[in-house]
C-alpha cells in the first residue's frame, strides 16, 4: 500500500526532518453530538488500514509532540451575552445580605427600613391630642423608634427550594388505608 494512502486514512504526515505531524480535520459539532458511539467502529486496528502490518510504532512522546495544539473538548453551546438585568438582580440581592450569623442556617438580611426614616401618621380620631381622651393603646407610635430598637437584620425564608421542583402536583406517596372493595361481593348489594 503506498504511502500515500496511509498518511490519507491515519492523519500522520512525516516531514524531510523526519518530524511527524498530525493532520485530522478536527471533528465538528454535528459530529460529535449526532454521531453514534458505535459509527466510529471500523474493524480494522488503529492505523485504519485493512490488511496493514504495523511496523515501527512510535511511542506516546512522539505522537503527543506531533499534534499541533491541544484543544479543548467540543462542548455545548454556552451563553456568553451580558445578562444586564439578571446581574442587575443578583448584585441587589448580594447587596442586601447582612454577615454570617454562626448559629443560623440562613444567611440573614439587612432589614430594609432605618429607624430615622420611619414615619407614622397623625391619628385620625377626633379629640385625639385631648389628654382628657387619652388611651394607653396612644402610646405605640407616639415616638419615633431609635436605633437600637430597630433590628439590623433578620432570618428570611425563602422559595428558592420548592421553586427547584418540576412537578405541579406531586403524585400521592402515602399509605393507603381505604378498604379496596371486591368485584365479586358488588353483586350481593
Amino acid at each position: 500500500m503506498a504511502e500515500a494512502d496511509v498518511t490519507a486514512v491515519s492523519g500522520l504526515c512525516v516531514d524531510e526532518k523526519g518530524k511527524m505531524t498530525i493532520t485530522a480535520a478536527e471533528p465538528n459539532y454535528s459530529d460529535m453530538f449526532y454521531g453514534t458511539t458505535n459509527g466510529q467502529y471500523s474493524g480494522n486496528w488503529h492505523n485504519g488500514l485493512p490488511g496493514h502490518q504495523l511496523g515501527d510504532v512510535p511511542c506516546i512522546s512522539e505522537i503527543l509532540a506531533a499534534r499541533p495544539t491541544i484543544k479543548k473538548p467540543v462542548r455545548p453551546i454556552q451563553t456568553t451575552a451580558k445578562c444586564v438585568l439578571a446581574n442587575q438582580i443578583a448584585e441587589e440581592r448580594r447587596v442586601m445580605q447582612a454577615d454570617k450569623v454562626l448559629s443560623a442556617d440562613v444567611v440573614p438580611k439587612k432589614f430594609p427600613v432605618q429607624a430615622q426614616n420611619y414615619c407614622y401618621p397623625p391619628s385620625g380620631k377626633q379629640g385625639a391630642n385631648n389628654p382628657l381622651y387619652a388611651t394607653s393603646s396612644q402610646a405605640y407610635g407616639s415616638e419615633m423608634p431609635l436605633d437600637h430598637q430597630v433590628p439590623d437584620r433578620y432570618f428570611p425564608s425563602t422559595n428558592l427550594f420548592t421553586k427547584a421542583f418540576v412537578d405541579t402536583k406531586p403524585r400521592f406517596t402515602g399509605l393507603s388505608t381505604a378498604a379496596t372493595p371486591s368485584k365479586e361481593l358488588d353483586m350481593f348489594y
